[in-house]
């Protein structure tokens, strides 16, 4: 792929990233002010936050996201492995999300995995996901939080899709040394 086409291509992983990250930073900072608000911030610390992580893992994904594109931009961090990291956070979005909605029932603990009202990862997909989306488009009622929801989980799989992309054909990874010493003993084997 030409340095061109690239270019755009991580101009738009760019946005794409920079997007999730913004849509966790404020549910999660919305969240925490909501309990600051309330007098609660302590306690939700206190009792509440190994049960309902959201707010406060969303807003740390969200800045170590936006760290690692700063990191990238000042030449911190290589492509390789902000491409890699990146996928890797936007899967565990995905794959938290789906876990939340199915076998975490909502919650952690025993009391609330064992309410848990889903009959699988398509249910969790259909009630959840494509429910909401087509009410999205066709004016359905919904709260704000779903349809929110729905446009995040689309931009994580795109992202996961553009850096995965990235990741093959940015010209960039492969000019940088690879961390693995034995595959750079490999590569150094093969010059000889």
């Amino acid at each position: 792929m030409d340095e061109t086409a690239v270019r755009k291509l991580r101009f738009l992983a760019l946005q794409v990233v920079g997007a999730v990250a913004v849509v966790h930073l404020v549910v999660g900072v919305a969240e925490l002010l909501r309990f600051a608000s309330g007098g609660l911030l302590v306690e939700y610390f206190t009792t509440q936050a190994l049960a309902q992580p959201e707010p406060w893992l969303f807003t740390l994904s969200a800045l170590a996201i936006l760290g690692g594109v700063l990191a990238v931009g000042f030449g911190h961090l290589g492509y390789r492995r902000a491409y890699l990291l990146g996928a890797a956070a936007m899967a565990t979005f995905v794959v938290g999300w789906l876990a939340w909605h199915s076998v975490l029932g909502h919650g952690v603990g025993e009391a609330t995995a064992a309410d848990a009202s889903h009959r699988g990862l398509l249910d969790v997909v259909g009630s959840h996901y494509v429910d909401p989306l087509v009410g999205i488009f066709t004016g359905a009622d919904q709260p704000g939080r779903t349809t929110l929801a729905v446009v995040s989980k689309t931009l994580e799989v795109v992202a996961l899709a553009l850096l995965g992309t990235l990741l093959f054909v940015d010209p960039r990874v492969e000019s940088e040394e690879p961390d693995n010493p034995v595959a750079a003993m490999g590569e150094e084997a093969a010059e000889e």
